[in-house]
């Protein structure tokens, strides 16, 4: 037996497989409660993902979700540890560290990074989606409007704008006709449609056709005079957002620009810029700008906001 062969190294070798068998065997034990917790809390923003892909007419899986979460924020965890691996040693860079990868990674306080960045692409694609609907329903009004001043009926009409026009209001409206041809009253899906898409412009259009076939009344007319209300309300609302465009491009630089001029001072002076997070009194500083930053922005997003 050779001489590095002795009593001490054979402890330290069993000792060693005895500690790897031990994480294997908590790592075994706990893997079903992990699994089932992540389950429970993945659960509600997979089920919202599935059904809000669904209302715009796309097939997913639940288990395509759950693999696109996981996987943003493994990627953004991996990220933040890769851009914080230049930091010096010490208990401060570490701490600055975890702070940096668990932001990435779960995205907290709102910030669409990590676990939150799957639910904030399938929100950002949903919004698309109503935006060019709204921009669809005055020519589709308009569109009706003309097909029942010539003879047809409602339904008829619904019909062939469903053929004629593209886009999501084709696919709503060809959902809307498809239920009245199985037997559900138009009433009802057209409710259904507002249901599904949650608008104040539908919901305004199906109030009107719902009332005016149960207490009778012009629907042409109708229709004309709410494409025009929702032509003025798209210009008026156009007019705002320009207007209100150069505020939020100078509260965005306000909000990023501390972070990146102390980024920058810190790449020329990192004596000078540490003390930020090596003493007490930088800490404190460091939680005061973050609290004033935090109350800046939402003050400077709500003075931006306009609600028509």
């Amino acid at each position: 037996m050779p001489a590095w062969w002795d009593a001490r190294t054979l402890l330290r070798l069993l000792a060693t497989v005895a500690w790897m068998a031990g994480w294997l065997g908590l790592a075994l034990t706990l893997a079903p409660w992990v699994s089932r917790r992540l389950h429970e809390a993945t659960r509600g923003y997979v089920q919202w993902m599935v059904s809000t892909c669904d209302r715009m007419f796309l097939r997913v899986r639940p288990a395509w979700c759950l693999a696109a979460v996981l996987g943003s924020t493994a990627a953004c965890g991996a990220a933040g540890w890769w851009l914080t691996s230049g930091l010096p040693p010490g208990g401060a860079s570490g701490v600055i560290r975890l702070l940096v990868v668990g932001s990435l990674a779960f995205g907290p306080f709102g910030l669409p990074l990590g676990y939150r960045l799957p639910r904030r692409g399938v929100a950002w694609l949903w919004a698309r989606r109503i935006r060019r609907l709204e921009a669809q329903l005055p020519d589709a009004l308009a569109f009706l409007s003309s097909g029942l001043r010539s003879g047809l009926s409602l339904v008829q009409c619904l019909d062939t704008a469903a053929v004629e026009l593209d886009g999501p209001l084709a696919q709503e409206l060809g959902l809307v006709v498809a239920e009245q041809r199985v037997g559900v009253p138009l009433e009802e899906a057209l409710l259904h449609l507002e249901a599904r898409v949650g608008t104040e412009d539908l919901t305004l259009l199906v109030t009107s056709v719902n009332v005016l076939k149960q207490a009778g009344g012009n629907l042409s007319e109708t229709f004309e005079t709410i494409a025009h209300t929702l032509r003025e309300r798209s210009r008026v609302a156009g007019r705002i957002r320009t207007l209100t465009a150069q505020g939020v491009a100078q509260a965005t630089v306000l909000t990023i620009m501390p972070f990146v001029l102390g980024f920058v001072l810190w790449t020329i002076d990192h004596a000078l810029v540490e003390r930020l997070w090596t003493t007490r009194l930088g800490w404190l500083f460091l939680g005061v700008m973050f609290a004033l930053q935090a109350a800046g922005a939402v003050l400077m997003r709500r003075m931006v906001t306009i609600r028509i």
